[in-house]
């Protein structure tokens, strides 16, 4: 029996462990009081509004029937619900299939030339044949009544006008996933109605007017702001954002889905574009059902639809910019820049912002404690974890959809009382609650795993020694190594001296096997072999130490294992061994941002977490994903170091193509008919088997990559005489039939000359066969990653092998992949290539690569010292330019040098002031030029006495742009090639 004071001190012990409880839950209920727009201190106080009213389950009887009539119509579409007069969209349901969708209503929908009649993939800004219909008063009457059964009458405004004004801002809440119009954009949970809670309570708090349509599904709404008269797009977003920003000082956002639920989504509408489209309010049939009506704060529908609306007050531009002056503590101009992203400026923690200690748990992500924390400091939290989301932009520039995209990504999330972040973030977190000077206690909860017998045995080289000490001092982050570096040989060191449970993942199955290959070469794993049960309930032994996860099979160990990262999931959770790991390496981790990749790195709960990849950057621009999965950048070695440590010659060899745009098309192609005009060109194609033959006469053993598996085949056929052997690897085939290829390609004799063709997609990362040295690039590609990634098929070393070689076609008449080529060229600078203009590998003077901050004294000192004539092709002119090459140009004329200048012609060139370039051009004919007009392309480039060559996307008479790189190399075959293809039909030119 317990001594009284014994039994005192535990009651005591359990009443505070009561109390704690309680005032956990009471701090919890208070916060979702507040999220639900309810004050606690009112309900205390008995000022809550008396009773709350109940939800009516007959919202279409609470809703007062109206006579539409003109003037209610004109008011409705005039005052707030204001668009574009001159187009609209029609809601539309197929009556055979039952599908239906909104669709922009033309008068020449149904003619013949229509291109949704076609199929052909042209849209509707690019038809010639366009003549939208224009909103009209019986059309808006229709939308109000609402006779139609399907809603074929409902109509859809585009918010946006021409001139990039606007008279409304809404909040849209529905569900915009793909497939989802087939619902009429029903969400399906109830996430959504938390969100316009606390939206719809923001407005409340900063006395903004707004109300709250619950959609035509019932299952979304809009929140509608209206403004008094036309105000830029961009003021009226600016004003949404920082709507948002200073409400989330008071209200608790848990969500960065606000920034996409803003209409209009884009400050300026790209050309020919209509921006987005919102069904209007008050359609007449879904009234009936209390749903495209307005709704107060119990979700009910109010009984005067009309009264509520006109007694929402419109704000002025005055107004506007009056909320934004008092919201922004630096003030605030009409003509502020400002940013998508508000939290970029003063994002630090505030001293004194947490009420006590801090509780931060080190899991399978950071779980940190949000008691007592203000909702500004919540959100900051929150804001850690949020990035631009780059193909959002890309897409609204393009004026493309962006059903599976998000303005920002947020990899974060609430779970209860924690605010769950990725694991990179650790040492940010805790830098900004230093720098508050706020306390913090740590649980460290990661499993650490087994201590295991292993020792490696192989021998690192110099420069891997510094990248395995780093990595280890950290226990996340990135290795960032280019091809052939020894990635998989620095990591096995690293498994070796941390002696813990350690898996590996892959994405590709001939990655897997690599691993599983060097693990067995370097590792010396001093372990039993472990049991598992067969499905018969048999005791067996693994026959390996290393085990490996591929679709069904399975033969993990928890020792050192490889796995597939899709084959960790399945559809009843997660693999069971998945959070028994102490230590995980994610190979080639730039598919960190898949998907399926992010949902097995949120759930590893590993001490030691680390990515390897030679290419970090993403072309979606999605590599924020995988820091914050994996950890920041912990050691680089680039290509450009890989390339040095070779010490050999690194070049690239520019061929340029004929290739133009046929005459039948009748614009400039773009995407796939684009690339139709490559993959199906006979004589592009002898250009590079003529290459290729030489190529494997000069005894070099060539990798030829194309992005079409029928292009590689048909490549291979017509190259298969000129080479001992030839091996065409493409994704055409099983897992098996490229394995034997593999196998088949490592058994080729070195004596035997070699082709190996191919796809990208399957050869570009990580393939290994250390014996090529000279890559085709037979499709264009761009992208600094993209770049890296397939000269990494020359990086490996290899006896005997003295130079490497890109030979890049260049489609300069095709505006796509000339800038395409213009992308590569900044790559190639920068990872350490130099161009040559021949086989022999014979390289150009250094820095042949040039950008817009070194060019200019070598360019101008080309043409300073022109003995003969010089050609320059200028898209773009202006007077700047123009002046300079009068005077660097007169001289050199006087002593006979032909000066020749190509530009558009007026007609053709969309951009500027015709009277400002006919007049710079009539400067350059009377300095004594000869004026070259061309209709169809206009190139960037600059002949100089008919073999200095300058290429690339500077305009070279006109003002750079930051991104601009170009070439200089000294060939007359070059020069001769793209004088012929801008001089050699004089048909389809003018002399002005």
């Amino acid at each position: 029996m317990k001594e009284p004071t014994q039994q005192y001190s535990d009651t005591i012990k359990s009443l505070q462990s009561r109390i704690q409880a309680l005032e956990d839950e009471n701090r919890l209920l208070k916060e979702r009081l507040e999220e639900a727009g309810v004050s606690y201190a009112d309900i205390v106080s008995g000022d809550a509004g008396g009773v709350v009213e109940l939800y009516d389950p007959d919202q279409g009887a609470r809703i007062k029937k109206f006579d539409v009539t003109d003037k209610i119509a004109s008011d409705f579409f005039m005052m707030f619900c204001r668009g574009r007069k001159n187009v609209y969209d029609l809601r539309y349901t197929n009556p055979k299939t039952g599908k239906n969708g909104y669709y922009t209503q033309c008068f020449n929908r149904w003619d013949r030339g229509c291109h949704i009649q076609k199929k052909d993939g042209v849209r509707c800004k690019d038809c010639e044949l366009r003549a939208y219909k224009p909103v009209t008063l019986p059309l808006i009457k229709a939308h109000m009544n609402g006779t139609d059964p399907n809603g074929n009458d409902v109509v859809a405004i585009y918010p946006m006008l021409e001139n990039n004004l606007c008279q409304l801002l809404v909040f849209d809440f529905d569900n915009h996933a793909k497939g989802a119009e087939q619902e009429d954009y029903a969400n399906i949970d109830d996430g959504w109605k938390e969100e316009i809670n606390a939206l719809r309570r923001i407005c409340k708090n900063l006395d903004v007017d707004a109300v709250v349509e619950r959609s035509r599904s019932g299952r979304g709404a809009h929140l509608w702001i209206f403004f008094k008269e036309m105000v830029p797009a961009r003021l009226a977003r600016r004003f949404g954002f920082a709507l948002l920003e200073k409400g989330a000082e008071s209200v608790n956002l848990k969500s960065f889905k606000y920034y996409d639920r803003m209409i209009p989504t884009q400050d300026v509408l790209p050309e020919g574009g209509l921006g987005n489209v919102i069904a209007l309010p008050l359609q007449g049939m879904a009234l009936k059902s209390g749903n495209s009506a307005f709704i107060d704060e119990n979700w009910n529908a109010y009984e005067d639809q009309l009264n509520v609306l006109a007694g929402t007050r419109r704000l002025t531009r005055q107004g506007i910019e009056d909320y934004l002056s008092l919201w922004y503590s630096t003030g605030f101009t009409s003509e502020d820049n400002g940013t998508d992203a508000p939290w970029d400026k003063n994002s630090e923690i505030e001293a004194g912002s947490v009420k006590g200690v801090v509780r931060i748990v080190l899991a399978d992500r950071i779980y940190i404690d949000s008691t007592g924390m203000s909702n500004k400091t919540k959100r900051q939290l929150r804001r850690m974890a949020t990035f631009s989301n780059k193909q959002y932009f890309q897409n609204q520039a393009m004026d493309m959809p962006n059903y599976d995209e998000s303005r920002f990504i947020y990899l974060g999330s609430d779970e209860g009382k924690y605010i769950v972040l990725p694991r990179g973030l650790r040492e940010e977190i805790l830098k900004k609650f230093d720098n508050a000077g706020i306390s913090y206690k740590i649980e460290d909860k990661r499993t650490k795993g087994q201590e295991l017998n292993i020792s490696f045995r192989g021998e690192l080289r110099e420069s891997q020694i510094p990248a395995v000490e780093t990595m280890l001092g950290n226990e996340t982050g990135i290795l960032h190594a280019a091809t052939a570096f020894g990635k998989t040989v620095v990591c096995c060191d690293m498994i070796a001296r941390r002696g813990i449970s350690t898996l590996i993942l892959v994405d590709r199955a001939d990655l897997m096997n690599q691993w599983i290959k060097r693990l067995e070469e370097f590792l010396d794993i001093d372990e039993e072999l472990p049991e598992y049960q067969t499905k018969t309930g048999r005791t067996r032994k693994r026959k390996s130490l290393i085990g490996n996860l591929q679709g069904a099979h399975d033969t993990l160990t928890g020792i050192v294992d490889v796995a597939m990262i899709r084959s960790l999931k399945k559809k009843d959770g997660f693999h069971p061994k998945l959070k028994e790991y102490a230590q995980v390496y994610f190979d080639e981790c730039h598919h960190a941002a898949s998907d399926s990749a992010i949902e097995v790195l949120q759930e590893i709960n590993a001490k030691y977490v680390y990515g390897v990849t030679a290419t970090p950057k993403r072309g979606d621009g999605k590599e924020k994903i995988n820091e914050f999965l994996l950890g920041p950048i912990r050691y680089r070695f680039t290509a450009k170091d890989r390339a040095e440590e070779q010490n050999i010659n690194h070049l690239v060899y520019p061929r340029f193509t004929r290739t133009v745009k046929p005459h039948h098309l009748s614009k400039t192609p773009y995407g796939n008919d684009a690339y139709e005009l490559i993959r199906n060109n006979d004589v592009r194609d002898e250009q590079i088997i003529r290459d290729v033959a030489d190529c494997v006469q000069a005894g070099r053993t060539p990798v030829v990559l194309t992005k079409y598996v029928d292009h590689a085949k048909k490549l291979s056929e017509r190259l298969k005489t000129y080479a001992d052997r030839l091996i065409l690897l493409t994704g055409a085939n099983g897992t098996k039939a490229r394995r034997a290829q593999v196998e088949e390609l490592n058994k080729v004799d070195d004596s035997d000359s070699l082709i190996l063709v191919g796809t990208g997609s399957l050869l570009g990362e990580g393939f290994d066969f250390p014996r090529l040295d000279t890559l085709f690039m037979a499709t264009p590609v761009s992208g600094e990653n993209v770049v890296e990634q397939y000269v990494g098929r020359l990086n490996r070393d290899y006896d005997g092998k003295e130079n490497v070689i890109v030979y890049d076609y260049v489609d300069s008449h095709i505006p796509k992949f000339d800038k395409m080529y213009s992308a590569r060229l900044k790559a190639y600078k920068k990872i350490g290539y130099e161009l040559c203009v021949n086989l022999d590998g014979e390289k150009q003077k250094a820095n042949a690569i040039y950008d817009i901050e070194n060019y200019a004294e070598t360019y101008w000192k080309d043409l300073e010292e022109a003995n003969s004539a010089v050609v320059v092709s200028s898209p773009r002119l202006n007077n700047q330019k123009v002046d300079r090459i009068i005077n660097m140009l007169g001289k050199r004329r006087e002593l006979g040098v032909k000066v020749t200048i190509v530009t558009w012609h007026p007609d053709a060139y969309k951009y500027g002031k015709d009277d400002v370039r006919m007049e710079l051009m009539e400067r350059l004919r009377k300095a004594g030029f000869e004026i070259r007009l061309v209709e169809e392309t206009c190139e960037h480039y600059a002949v100089i006495d008919n073999e200095i060559v300058w290429y690339g996307s500077v305009n070279l008479l006109s003002k750079e742009d930051a991104e601009d790189n170009l070439m200089r190399v000294c060939s007359k075959d070059i020069a001769a090639e793209l004088l012929e293809m801008t001089f050699g039909s004089e048909a389809e030119l003018q002399e002005w």
